[in-house]
């Protein structure tokens, strides 16, 4: 792994470890984490690495492995931990129509494979569940590695970090979450969520042919739809940027400050670059 960012309050230490959770996002090119001080609700730490030479599902194991080992913080006795990872293998079952005892019924929807393994978990503010597939070698792995951490795929955090955060109650809302090989879209019509989806784009061309094709498919007002961006998307010199002021006039940024409070160490981070990974402390 290659270190991208660490910034870490020299206050964090394993006798307050015990009041704070660990908050984990593996990506498909990077790991995120972040630690949050529960009683004092605010930002402990966050970090980011870029997954080297990781070729197949036994690496990204030994990676994680490697990262136990080599980061002191990852030892410490923490109240809560929560791991999600990139998936395209997920469903959304309406949670008044949700049976626990037809679960796997609804893997039917997903294209799962002989090692895969079926979990769900909750998504309150959407009033959905979401159904989503691991391979059980890595839902076994995190169980060990970060002693039996709570597991959810991307959508879980995302959703539940708009629905916290969306400043726009009374209007129709886009919300894109950019990474360096997907995006993320979901859609709130005033406040409901409508859809969610996950995307393979590589490029702003790929990107642009998407964003028409969500504009298309939901049949957006742009004078009367706002648009909230997060991930790794810059206001200067960027391609997928100057995309969306094609179609937007004004689009938002999302504010991962309302999700808990920034101190000074964390000042220079833009508060929507890891509005997904810090959407984990909105989930059960």
């Amino acid at each position: 792994m290659i270190k991208l960012l660490h910034l870490i309050d020299n206050t964090l230490q394993s006798q307050t470890a015990a009041k704070c959770d660990l908050l984990i996002h593996i990506g498909t090119s990077t790991l995120k984490y972040a630690v949050i001080d529960k009683v004092r609700d605010e930002l402990k730490a966050v970090a980011e690495y870029e997954l080297t030479n990781i070729k197949s599902l036994n690496d990204l194991i030994i990676a994680l492995d490697r990262l136990r080992e080599n980061k002191i913080e990852f030892k410490y006795p923490f109240n809560k931990i929560k791991v999600s990872f990139d998936s395209y293998k997920y469903t959304f079952i309406p949670e008044e129509l949700f049976e626990a005892e037809n679960e796997h019924e609804y893997s039917k929807f997903i294209n799962t494979t002989a090692s895969d393994l079926i979990l769900s978990n909750r998504i309150k503010s959407a009033k959905i569940r979401n159904i989503f597939a691991i391979d059980a070698n890595l839902n076994a792995a995190l169980i060990r590695i970060f002693n039996n951490p709570r597991i959810y795929n991307q959508a879980s955090s995302f959703i539940e970090g708009i629905k916290k955060t969306n400043p726009f109650k009374t209007h129709n809302c886009l919300f894109i979450d950019l990474q360096s090989d997907h995006i993320e879209i979901a859609y709130l019509k005033n406040s409901e969520f409508i859809l969610y989806n996950l995307i393979e784009c590589i490029n702003a061309d790929e990107f642009n042919y998407f964003l028409l094709n969500i504009i298309k498919e939901l049949d957006l007002d742009l004078t009367d739809t706002k648009l909230i961006l997060s991930g790794q998307i810059a206001l200067e010199d960027d391609e997928n940027y100057k995309r969306i002021l094609k179609y937007f006039r004004e689009p938002e940024f999302a504010d991962s400050t309302l999700f808990f409070k920034h101190p000074d160490l964390f000042k220079k981070l833009n508060p929507h670059t890891y509005f997904s990974l810090f959407g984990l402390n909105e989930c059960e």
